[in-house]
């Protein structure tokens, strides 16, 4: 029986009501987490994802950016090599086309305030994305499968990266790109040189990953041939290792057993989101949502059957009307991976009034506690639309592991 009552009880407990300072902000950061993307692969003018990464110092900047599937299996990493001030922005369609950008300090633009060109250990002379930056056929074919949910090539069975939900033509997951000390190889399909490898972080940023809070971009989604688009900045999580330290819940915690060196602060896991479903929104509301699976161990899972930790469930689910009535949605299951667009009013997100808010408490079922983030975007079909980060009401600085 839902209480009201158990309901207000509970906000406060599930990890502090914004007790301590986690830095969440849009801020330079040396972590930026562009949380989903959308690509149709079928239709040159559908639905895309544009991101951009920006260096906020005049100092050159290296970063490498990671695309990972829906079940949160890393697939294509490279290198970025950013002068001081420098932006540089990509269409998720060209990646998945192959297409890689070609930068370092022999190829990329200096502008006047930038300073001199640096060298990190380990670049090539045409660039941090290496002397080719288009991939082979064969990576692209196998880039495409992870994040539709298809059969990998290199998989012994029926192996798959991706749940595949949204279809075999369009391509989902999520991207991370950190300041890192040196080049590396750009890489298709394995752990090496991502953030689920043990020796990608080291203390006090002296693994491959750095500790340099110089980065923001923004990710947009866009849509041309229904006419919409709508985005926000990159989630910005700052490098802290004097406050983030072993034993502490940190972004990257999952990878590096809880042990503080990635020093990356955590999201929240508690958010307040508003909805519209009908009247001038005609569109309605979806939200974005990106969660911790807490889970060390990276890998493709039997095709047609989803990995053992999915579905990861949700502590609670609560609706509120505009009058202010709560119902709670049980055991709904609504957002069962890593990340993923749903609807609210949906199959898995039913609602009894089309216009209120949603509280979402992404403590796993099982009570596990983690990290979240939750995106709202309402869209008037051929018209227009907005997007906006929900509101974050807890943090999970003050949490072990």
């Amino acid at each position: 029986m839902f209480l009201l009552g158990c309901l207000l009880g509970a906000v406060p407990s599930a990890a502090g009501i914004l007790a301590g300072n986690c830095r969440l902000a849009n801020q330079p950061a040396a972590t930026l987490l562009i949380p989903y993307f959308e690509v149709d692969l079928a239709n040159s003018g559908g639905q895309s994802t544009l991101f951009s990464v920006n260096n906020a110092s005049a100092k050159p900047v290296l970063s490498r950016v990671v695309l990972w599937t829906d079940w949160g299996v890393p697939t294509l990493a490279f290198d970025v090599y950013l002068t001081g001030y420098d932006i540089q922005t990509f269409n998720l369609r060209d990646l998945l086309n192959g297409q890689l950008p070609d930068t370092g300090p022999q190829v990329s633009n200096t502008g006047t305030l930038s300073d001199s060109g640096t060298l990190f250990t380990g670049c090539s002379t045409a660039g941090a994305a290496g002397v080719s930056p288009q991939l082979a056929p064969e990576d692209v074919t196998w880039l495409r499968a992870a994040h539709t949910g298809q059969p990998v090539a290199t998989s012994p069975s029926l192996q798959c990266a991706g749940s595949g939900t949204t279809g075999p033509n369009v391509a989902t997951g999520y991207i991370t790109i950190d300041t890192v000390n040196r080049c590396s190889p750009r890489t298709v399909g394995t752990l090496v040189n991502t953030p689920a490898n043990a020796t990608y972080f080291a203390a006090k940023g002296t693994g491959l990953a750095s500790d340099d809070n110089v980065l923001w971009g923004d990710f947009t989604y866009v849509n041309p041939q229904r006419n919409t688009s709508n985005g926000q900045s990159a989630i910005a999580l700052v490098a802290d290792p004097d406050a983030l330290t072993a034993g502490m819940y940190t972004f990257y915690g999952r990878y590096v057993g809880f042990d503080g060196r990635d020093n990356r602060v955590p999201l929240s896991s508690l958010y307040y989101a508003r909805y519209v479903n009908g009247g001038t929104f005609s569109g309605g509301t979806d939200l974005i949502v990106w969660r911790d699976n807490r889970r060390t161990a990276v890998g493709t899972s039997a095709c047609g059957q989803a990995p053992s930790w999915s579905p990861l469930g949700e502590m609670q689910l609560v609706t509120f009307d505009e009058e202010e009535n709560p119902k709670e949605i049980a055991n709904s299951n609504a957002f069962p991976v890593v990340t993923q667009k749903v609807h609210v009013g949906g199959p898995s997100l039913p609602i009894s009034q089309p216009f209120g808010w949603l509280m979402l408490d992404l403590w796993h079922k099982d009570s596990t506690h983690a990290q979240a983030w939750v995106g709202v975007w309402m869209t008037a079909e051929g018209h227009f639309s907005s997007g906006a980060e929900a509101l974050r009401v807890d943090d999970l600085c003050n949490f072990g592991p």
